[in-house]
């Protein structure tokens, strides 16, 4: 059976609409209001219920709102697909008898388009699997925070996540959500599992024609929980010795600015000059293998720093430390290419007796690898200045340049490409311990440790040029380019990965006064110290720190002939 409207029935509606009142058109039901998009915020009007000036959100109560995924589902984009429109807190100071105002046209141009992404507002973190770390340390490197909305796409995510490995706290950080206590409100889950903090970072030995020589360094990255580092470190050989300790604290009393403290003591030799020396000390004792100069480094670093950006960061500090040298009376050599080489005063870079080093150091870095110990992509920027003046009570007056880059391509197989460079300037009378070291630039011979030199090796002058000449310098170069091959990957056990890897490069060294004046003996090409260098072997990430066994640590335990 069908039903007929009557023709005569809209006129008397429309008649009886024109009839009634205004205040009777108030009593009857009102269509919902389109929800605005949660980034539409509009003005409330001034009244009793709202002072002038303060800002409401509106989210009507029969607007259906996408259901967030069910308790501990993981957090991705397949868990927000679908045709849905942004989701907006309820209400909570706005007046229920003020009508909205018209959303802002500008804020939700293109709404068509966002009415298919899910919006959730984060009501809460909570931390799941952390035994040893506090759950504000995790917190403090997410990038989201309670209150705000975020998409399932959000770049802060993937952000925060690499924030969080990169401390090397954790193996693994995952994220999920679950319902909040609200509609449109969710809690943010961060799963993490944690990896041993207490690494080795200075693990050195060795033997030279002078010395052998052993050491080693050990760093809590994460003490009691609270993100601080505590390191602690030393070196010993024959007549040398040094103890370092340090400790920095990421997040100073709650703050956006780092607390560090470091102090080392040193009472180290050194063995200057290569060919034809002749060092007379004040004893009476003469030496010609090598001139050497003893010496006492007291001091230590108070500084601070703040986190620019999550891959940005400066640092500040201040730098104090006492010396007491003894020097031989005079020290010669003979500096040049034979048969052309002539007798020359060595450098002996520090003040007899006692001295003060007092001065200022600032750092500038970036940082955005995939992974702190084998990052297969990403860049690495370190600047530096380090400067020291009669101003400050310093009895050495100088500034030193330094800026250290790396890069890491990764193959369409997986293997890893890092090209570095290094360059470095002194500009001033640096104490020797300060300058640029030949060992520290060549993989071929062995390195300073804690600034400790535990033998008289020139470069191996692979291109025969004036490089054999340097040994502290003012400046200072390198380039190298590796290749790496990861062979093993895991995250848990005590191996989390295993490269091998390949590195070639080239080296410079040089002083100011061989920019000016030629070396006796070399012409041509010769006359720019440059070498080869580079390195074989294997690199290990373990439960315990970062190893590598290659190449230059064979060669750092075969005592080298000296010309």
């Amino acid at each position: 059976m069908s039903v007929r409207a009557s023709p005569r029935l809209p006129l008397f509606l429309l008649a009886v609409t024109v009839l009634l009142p205004a205040s009777a058109l108030a009593q009857l039901p009102q269509p919902a209001p389109e929800e605005p998009s949660a980034a539409s915020v509009s003005p409330a009007p001034a009244g009793p219920e709202g002072p002038e000036g303060t800002t409401t959100e509106t989210a009507p109560s029969d607007v259906p709102l996408s259901s967030p995924p069910e308790p501990g589902s993981e957090l991705g984009p397949e868990e927000f697909e679908g045709t849905v429109t942004e989701v907006a807190p309820p209400t909570t100071t706005a007046s229920s008898e003020s009508p909205a105002a018209p959303p802002d046209e500008s804020l939700i141009e293109g709404a068509p388009d966002e009415a298919h992404v899910v919006r959730y507002y984060l009501e809460e973190f909570e931390v799941l699997g952390n035994d040893r770390t506090l759950a504000e340390t995790i917190t403090r490197g997410m990038l989201l925070q309670p209150g705000e909305t975020f998409r399932a796409d959000d770049e802060r995510i993937d952000e925060s996540k690499v924030a969080l490995l990169a401390t090397g706290f954790f193996e693994e950080v995952r994220f999920s959500l679950r319902r909040g206590s609200r509609r449109g409100w969710v809690v943010f889950q961060i799963h993490v599992r944690e990896r041993w903090t207490l690494v080795v970072e200075n693990l050195a030995f060795g033997y030279t024609t002078i010395t052998p020589f052993g050491g080693l360094g050990v760093t809590e990255l994460n003490l009691f929980g609270t993100g601080s580092q505590l390191s602690a470190a030393f070196v010993v050989g024959d007549e040398q010795q040094a103890y370092r300790l340090r400790f920095l604290d990421p997040s100073f009393l709650g703050s956006d600015w780092s607390l560090l403290v470091a102090a080392h003591v040193s009472d180290a030799q050194d063995y200057l000059g290569f060919n034809g020396v002749n060092s007379v000390r004040a004893d009476g004792t003469v030496e010609t293998g090598h001139a050497t100069i003893d010496y006492w480094r007291v001091g230590g670093v108070l500084g601070t720093g703040v986190r620019l950006s999550e891959r940005m960061r400066l640092d500040l500090g201040y730098r104090f430390e006492w010396i007491d040298a003894d020097l031989p009376v005079a020290a010669s050599y003979q500096r040049g290419k034979p048969p052309d080489s002539v007798s020359a005063p060595i450098p002996l870079d520090l003040l007899p007796g006692q001295s003060l080093v007092s001065g200022f150091q600032a750092s500038f870095a970036y940082d955005n690898r995939d992974d702190p110990f084998l990052p297969t992509s990403g860049m690495r920027l370190r600047a530096g200045v380090d400067f020291a003046h009669g101003v400050f009570g310093s009895d050495y007056s100088f500034a030193k340049f330094t800026v250290d880059w790396a890069m890491h391509f990764q193959l369409p197989w997986d293997h890893v490409v890092t090209l570095a460079v290094f360059a470095g300037a002194i500009v001033g009378n640096a104490p020797l311990f300060d300058q640029f070291f030949v060992g520290d630039l060549s993989d071929l011979i062995p390195g300073r440790v804690l600034d400790l030199n535990f033998h008289a090796y020139s470069a191996h002058n692979i291109l025969g040029t004036a490089i054999r000449e340097m040994q502290y310098e003012d400046l200072a170069a390198k380039i190298a380019v590796e290749y790496s091959w990861p062979l093993y990957r895991s995250r848990s056990g005590f191996l989390y990965g295993l490269d091998v890897f390949a590195s070639i490069g080239f080296f410079s060294l040089a002083s100011a006064t061989d920019v000016e004046l030629q070396i006796p003996g070399y012409s041509g090409a010769e006359v720019f110290p440059i070498d080869l260098t580079g390195d074989v072997g294997f690199r290990f990430d373990t439960m315990i720190g970062l190893f590598r066994l290659s190449f230059s640590n064979i060669m750092g335990l075969i005592p080298q002939q000296v010309d």
